[in-house]
């Protein structure tokens, strides 16, 4: 906390407040006092073309003009007091805040200003700094499938062989799969599907995914064929099951799967190699 002393011998007086990770507004009071005049100023002259509300705009220069003999009296350090000072602090703490929301309401990212202008305004709008593009996934997932009896199939998949464990590759959101069922075994395998962007269904565990499931009459929609077609499974886990109908046990199933980027599909790693097992 600052004190009457420290606060004193700092020309460039500092307040401690709490601030949010959009920390754009100046914690030193002639920083701020310049971002909030040249605001305002810019707000006064363009409101109404960026959509923002008279009221909320006239509410903005009511605050500033209040605050404008509050700065003054603090800005010679000879002669403030300790309660000019602390009218200062609390002062900036509600207009901090009111500031921080302002911006975010209505100026931000506000498509109306030009990106030029918010950054003038000392914003820290969307765009400034595009999230680097990640590259292509280069290597299929390593795909280990096994029937558990009753039905259940349990999915693996590992970035490489040598991996001890099932992960997810750290260039994807998911592992997408396609699989077929047939009842005879021996029979030629199904080419791998297209590629698809899945539709990911939040399941409200920390933001993975159970795996999403889509009836075989999808494989219309895919270009597929519609009799014993593929099946499509998306997960954001590198390991789960999936429960068969019993009528399935006895058949074959045959599994390709792909790495996702679901921002990106053409970054998508191509299908593995198509892997088989009889259900048990």
């Amino acid at each position: 906390m600052l004190t009457l002393n420290s606060t004193l011998k700092n020309n460039n007086l500092r307040t401690k407040i709490m601030s949010t990770s959009k920390d754009y507004i100046p914690k030193n009071a002639k920083d701020f006092n310049d971002f909030q005049v040249f605001l305002v100023a810019r707000v006064t002259a363009s409101g109404a073309v960026w959509n923002i509300p008279a009221a909320n705009s006239a509410l903005l220069g009511v605050k500033s003009t209040d605050f404008l003999p509050i700065n003054a009296a603090i800005s010679n350090v000879e002669t403030r007091s300790r309660q000019q000072v602390l009218a200062y602090k609390t002062y900036r703490i509600g207009y901090d805040t009111f500031l921080r929301e302002f911006c975010q309401s209505f100026l931000t990212n506000n498509m109306l200003i030009p990106i030029d202008e918010r950054k003038a305004m000392g914003l820290n709008p969307r765009g400034i700094n595009p999230p680097s593009k990640r590259p292509k996934i280069s290597t299929a997932p390593i795909v280990s499938v096994k029937s558990a009896g009753g039905g259940e199939i349990k999915f693996g998949f590992k970035v490489d062989e040598s991996n001890k464990r099932t992960a997810r590759h750290p260039l994807s959101n998911g592992v997408n799969v396609f699989f077929r069922i047939v009842s005879l075994y021996g029979a030629v395998p199904p080419p791998p599907p297209p590629p698809v962007t899945p539709v990911v269904v939040p399941s409200g565990n920390g933001g993975n995914s159970e795996p999403s499931n889509s009836s075989s009459t999808d494989a219309v929609s895919l270009g597929l064929p519609s009799s014993d077609g593929f099946e499509q499974t998306f997960s954001t886990k590198a390991a789960f099951t999936r429960q068969l109908p019993l009528a399935d046990i006895g058949k074959v199933m045959y599994v390709y799967a792909q790495w996702v980027n679901t921002s990106d599909p053409s970054s998508n790693s191509t299908f593995s190699m198509v892997t088989t097992i009889v259900i048990s």
